[in-house]
């Protein structure tokens, strides 16, 4: 029996020490990282969700409908369900969920909401379905588990649409997870985890602990910079940290790396 107890002591210990440097990686992760501002609009009509340590956003599109950028962690959708109620709508003012990824933390939220359309680039679906995990180093910790997402519309790079009055602009910026999508909505540039904003100025690329690939991350956030020099970019949202005006964070990045 003391042979079993100190087993079982030695695993639970072991346990403590993992979860707590994977708690100090992830703080690690972030740190030098600008603060999320809830209810902040980077430009007039464009609303920042947070949900804990993410963030969503909330954009509309016409008349008492709006399109979400990635539907956040809580499965219940509170956070978003409480912005909505700040603009006096209700959950099906959605018209459309885009997400940039198929990340736990930025798909929670979209069960909640039955009846908006949901976007992904291709190559992200089974991951935001739940049908496969993450290659990150989180992600093979993990693995892949049931979601209750389903994708209803496939989209690809370079691709433009409209949800409602507003048009949309898809761009691949693969690394961060292989379908890692950015988009140009308003005016906005919507980065979910491909980018983070400094507190000191400027962004970092996505972050090692939970990206599939630095390298691809940061040779496709060059190409969006090329891609992206007439676009009009008024705004830079990320999913982890503040806005930033302008497009020049992104090309001072292209330029140092």
């Amino acid at each position: 029996m003391k042979k079993v107890l100190k087993v079982l002591g030695i695993l639970a210990g072991i346990i403590v020490l993992a979860t707590a440097g994977l708690v100090a990686m992830f703080i690690l992760s972030f740190a030098g990282t600008s603060k999320i501002l809830d209810g902040f609009e980077p430009v007039p009509g464009v609303h920042t969700i947070r949900d804990k340590f993410t963030s969503s956003y909330m954009v509309e599109v016409r008349r008492g409908r709006v399109l979400l950028i990635d539907a956040g962690m809580d499965r219940s959708a509170g956070p978003i369900k409480k912005a909505l109620a700040g603009w006096g709508l209700k959950e099906d003012a959605v018209e459309a969920i885009l997400l940039t990824h198929g990340h736990s933390d930025h798909t929670g939220g979209v069960s909640a909401f039955p009846r908006a359309r949901v976007y992904a680039l291709e190559a992200d679906i089974p991951l935001a379905e739940g049908r496969a995990g993450s290659e990150s180093p989180m992600g093979r910790l993990v693995g892949a588990r049931p979601t209750g997402v389903k994708v209803t519309n496939v989209l690809r790079d370079g691709q433009s649409f409209k949800v409602g009055n507003m048009a949309v602009r898809v761009f691949a910026v693969p690394g961060h997870t292989k379908g890692s999508a950015v988009y140009l909505v308003r005016g906005v540039l919507f980065m979910g985890d491909s980018a983070d904003s400094l507190k000191k100025g400027g962004i970092s690329g996505a972050k090692w602990m939970f990206s599939e690939s630095q390298k691809t991350n940061h040779e496709a956030l060059k190409a969006l910079a090329t891609r992206l020099k007439k676009a009009g970019v008024r705004a830079m949202a990320f999913a982890h940290s503040g806005a930033l005006a302008g497009l020049k964070p992104l090309e001072d990045f292209a330029a140092a790396h």
